[in-house]
């Protein structure tokens, strides 16, 4: 076995400086047939290094070299394990008493680790700061947990009420297919052959490294309030600790409209002594004359005092203590402010281990959710009333596909809910192994989360179909639509089941594991991100999860007061929608036009393999780069500029000025990408003298982490294939080309201007004046 360490060099005499080297002795390491490396006896090696005991390195340091070899603990050999190779040391002709004395010597065991990873993955983390997956499914679990979140189950529902039910699947799944997948495929393959952050990942057009930064700011602030409705559901799991749930009935904290019973919601009124009057009301002869005793007519009763639920008026009056507007805030919510405390502890400590302990988490926090909906769903499905919902959920009114806010709420929640243009999918996929399939994980998880959504749909909608059915109102008016929609309904399907607390806190308890999901990967992007700009801090990466979660806190004590869901209402709709579809837009565009679709497919072919489906399929994700998924988004860009929709919460209408602070949001955002190109052309260009084309060449150390891996692919720099980087360098040529000519012409016609204005100033020579005479 051949042993490539300091110990052989040191052995062999290989060990050098500039002014003296280490004497050539007559002592040499051989190998015998079996490739066992034999070992000079003790007496040469005593020789040898006496005059090797003193040696200097080029850098002036001593180097002490041991009679005999053993392992010290506190040297990494370059990632040997020399307490493994030793043994197969045999050392001179007296091989049995020299290895006698050698290997009987106490070696010192392999120093434990805490981690999960195998020793190819501690050996990569060794050599590049970076962690891997350890297992084989926690990539797929991860990313699934990631996507499958508040965002499915909390967003779409609420989403799908507010434009006409059914018809929202129709630009959803088709907004799935044309901008979903190809941009999930497109971030994974480029995590994954990168191996590096959302920054990082763009060195090959320098110029673009800005996205990263503008996703992780579209990070933070989601998961803010994602960490918001997280606290609201550990506030929830606690208040499900007593044998009768609170929001079951009408308390103290009931409104006027609260209902609890809607067996006497209306009446017959067709008993004796009674009159049904025609606006609605039933009356009973008394001594004193007609006395109510209550509504035979649906729609009078509900134009007269709407119908509120428990659950409605326990979670706005109750949990919130929800002030009239965005501006009123004069409270703060301490239940709220220790849940959000407890929130980022949970966090926290979830992180501070690295991915090594994220990754195994995901595997129960992604699949306990489908239970807790199946539960739900099949108790739904069975109470009366519930084909209402399941019709207005499943039939589209597609006079509404006219209505462009139907189409950007679709794609707003396709970004949204597969968390595209967010920088987690590069983050988790950066953990992949270099040559892990990527085309089954894309269209695994990204239809699984469509699914699930779709799944939540039918839950919550079997339940607001019941409540149609007892309160005789319409679905769309059962509950008032936003945010909130989920903390309304869930709650009180919960209470339609035998042992409702035990199903609240098996139910509170999924949306737990539901926003840890989300949280990890957002608040893991965000670490990326400054650890791979500062290498340094890669060392204190616990430290900088502290600081990160820490902000983040203070930050989200503002969605704590009396005016938080407002904020939160704000945020979901100035965070994502602009900076997602712009992110998105400046991906394809960097891939197929300035670095080459077909360099990245050579690209995936290094990497994957020429047989990989992901590459035979390459050209349908090569077409939606290059046309479909870019006029896709810029369309939608127009059309939602041209008619932006109102910000509304239930029947309040926002001030003017969200507006402005939420176009500010938008621009503080998307300033990462600004921002960056300017200090790379004031860099590139300015201060190191580069010509424009490094603004969009790869760097240096574009490709793949790993040497090993880069060997694989072989790069031209500065040759790009981008059909724009082409284009303009074909204009660029017919310009020079141009410039030269016309300056060529213009320094043949100063010279025969010289020419002639030398000949008129000459005298004529004698010859000539003979001619002339």
């Amino acid at each position: 076995m051949l042993v490539l360490d300091p110990l052989k060099r040191a052995l062999v005499g290989e060990i050098s400086s500039d002014n003296n080297q280490i004497p050539n002795t007559t002592t040499r390491i051989s190998q015998d047939s079996r490739g066992v490396i034999q070992l000079p006896s003790g007496d040469e090696i005593s020789s040898t290094t006496a005059n090797i005991d003193h040696i200097k390195n080029r850098y002036g340091q001593q180097i002490y070299i041991n009679t005999y070899p053993q392992y010290d603990p506190n040297v990494s050999y370059h990632g040997y394990d020399l307490s493994r190779d030793i043994s197969e040391y045999q050392f001179g002709a007296n091989n049995g008493h020299n290895q006698q004395n050698t290997t009987n010597r106490p070696v010192p065991a392999p120093r434990k680790t805490h981690s999960n990873y195998s020793s190819e993955s501690e050996l990569v983390k060794s050599k590049n700061g970076r962690e891997q997956w350890s297992g084989r499914f926690d990539f797929f679990f991860s990313s699934l947990g990631y996507a499958v979140g508040f965002g499915a189950v909390w967003r779409f529902p609420y989403l799908c009420y507010r434009n006409g039910g059914g018809v929202f699947l129709i630009p959803y799944i088709t907004l799935l297919f044309l901008l979903g997948i190809p941009l999930f495929y497109l971030e994974v393959n480029l995590g994954q052959f990168t191996s590096q952050g959302p920054v990082q990942c763009w060195r090959m057009a320098p110029i673009f490294k800005g996205l990263g930064i503008s996703m992780s700011l579209m990070s933070f602030f989601l998961t803010v309030y994602y960490a918001m409705l997280l606290a609201y559901s550990i506030l929830y799991l606690i208040l499900s600790f007593r044998s009768k749930l609170e929001w079951t009935t009408c308390g103290s904290w009931a409104s006027a409209n609260c209902t609890d019973d809607f067996s006497t919601f209306v009446m017959r009124c067709n008993y004796e002594n009674t009159y049904k009057d025609p606006n609605g009301r039933c009356y009973t002869w008394t001594d004193q004359g007609l006395t109510q005793i209550g509504w035979w007519d649906v729609q009078s009763r509900i134009q007269y005092r709407k119908p509120v639920l428990p659950t409605d008026d326990y979670f706005n009056n109750y949990i919130l203590n929800k002030s009239p507007g965005m501006g009123f805030i004069s409270t703060m919510e301490w239940p709220l402010v220790l849940c959000l405390l407890a929130a980022w502890v949970l966090v926290f400590i979830c992180l501070c281990r690295g991915i090594k302990t994220s990754g195994k988490v995901v595997y129960f926090t992604a699949v306990f959710p489908y239970v807790i909906l199946l539960i739900l769903g099949i108790r739904g499905w069975t109470l009366p009333g519930m084909s209402r919902g399941i019709y207005f959920y499943m039939k589209p009114d597609l006079s509404r596909l006219a209505d462009q806010r139907v189409w950007n709420d679709a794609a707003n929640q396709i970004f949204f809910v597969l968390s595209v243009a967010y920088g987690g999918l590069i983050t988790l996929s950066s953990y992949n192994k270099f040559t892990r399939s990527t085309l089954g994980n894309a269209l695994v998880i990204s239809i699984t989360n469509v699914l699930t959504s779709i799944f939540a749909g039918f839950v919550i909608f079997a339940y607001l179909g019941y409540l149609s059915y007892m309160t005789g109102q319409e679905v769309q008016d059962v509950v008032s639509e936003g945010p909130g929609l989920a903390f309304i309904v869930y709650p009180y399907a919960v209470t339609t089941l035998p042992g409702a607390p035990f199903w609240s806190i098996l139910f509170f308890f999924m949306l737990i594991l539901l926003g840890l999901d989300s949280v990890f990967a957002s608040v893991e992007t965000i670490v990326v991100v400054i650890t791979d700009q500062i290498h340094g801090l890669r060392r204190y990466n616990t430290l900088v999860i502290l600081v990160v979660c820490i902000a983040m806190f203070a930050l989200g004590l503002l969605l704590c007061t009396d005016a938080g869901i407002y904020w939160i209402t704000f945020l979901d709709q100035f965070t994502g929608s602009y900076p997602a579809f712009v992110i998105g837009l400046l991906e394809c565009i960097c891939i197929a036009y300035i670095y080459g679709s077909n360099r990245f497919r050579a690209d995936l072919i290094a990497m994957l393999g020429s047989k990989d489906y992901g590459v035979r399929l390459y050209r349908i994700f090569q077409i939606c780069w290059l046309f479909i998924t870019p006029m896709l988004i810029i369309a939608l860009i127009i059309f939602t500029s041209i008619n932006y929709p109102s910000l509304k919460l239930g029947r309040y209408n926002f001030p003017s000025w969200s507006y402005k602070l939420g176009w500010g949001l938008t621009g503080l955002i998307l300033s990462g990408i600004v921002f960056y190109a300017i200090y790379a052309i004031i860099y590139l260009l300015l201060v190191k003298r580069n010509s424009w084309r490094a603004l969009i060449s790869p760097e240096q150390k574009w490709g793949p982490l790993l040497e090993q891996n880069r060997k694989k692919v072989s790069y031209y720099y500065g040759r790009q294939q981008g059909a724009l980087v082409s284009l303009f360098d074909r204009l660029t040529k017919r310009t020079s080309s141009r410039d030269t000519l016309a300056r060529s012409k213009s320094i043949d016609t100063s010279i025969n201007e010289k020419e002639e204005s030398i000949s008129t100033t000459r005298p004529p020579s004698r010859i000539g004046s003979e001619s002339a005479v």
